[in-house]
């Protein structure tokens, strides 16, 4: 099977798997994944860097804006090169779409919300990684629910919302590395 084939078969399992969760309406889903799918969009990102700098102090967080500075650098760059186009939004939704793709005209892959999301929660886990296990494991759900809210409220596919996550772990990694 050629590397081509591979990718296709790849790209049929995305968007039906995100048909799937793009086609189906839950209050409970739209009330468990609303704020986390809001809270690292480009309107409220301040409140994660006030965590962190609250937190940590303004040296690490110095390194964690570098580091969405960077991601989002290199989420535009992707989203410029490989031009997939957004889901279109179901019309049943009982949100407006306009919460989570209000001004959004450019492309879908990737997600930089869920780079966002990746690049706390590696600075989470960094700082706070000795520290409780059940912090630590809503830290990793809180994660799981940003990427699954993007894909639920049409905004992605899972692919887009996988890459980004990748972006903002390695971009993450990348300035805490240079810069420790």
């Amino acid at each position: 099977m050629s590397l081509q084939r591979v990718f296709e078969k790849l790209l049929y399992w995305d968007v039906y798997l995100s048909a799937i969760i793009h086609g189906h309406e839950s209050l409970m889903l739209t009330v468990m994944l609303f704020l986390p799918a809001l809270i690292f969009s480009p309107t409220t990102i301040a409140a994660p860097i006030f965590f962190i700098t609250y937190q940590y102090g303004y040296a690490y967080s110095i390194r964690y804006v570098i580091s969405i500075v960077l991601s989002l650098v290199l989420t535009t760059f992707f989203k410029k090169h490989f031009k997939r186009p957004r889901p279109k939004p179901r019309p049943q939704l009982s949100l407006k779409p306009m919460y989570f793709r209000n001004k959004e005209t450019n492309y879908s892959l990737p997600s930089g919300d869920c780079a966002q999301a990746a690049t706390f929660l590696f600075y989470f886990l960094n700082a706070y990684g000795n520290g409780d296990i059940v912090v630590i494991l809503i830290a990793i759900l809180m994660t799981l629910n940003v990427m699954l809210g993007r894909v639920y409220f049409c905004c992605h596919y899972f692919s887009d919302c996988h890459l980004g996550f990748g972006i903002g772990v390695t971009s993450a990694f990348l300035i805490n590395f240079l810069l420790q």
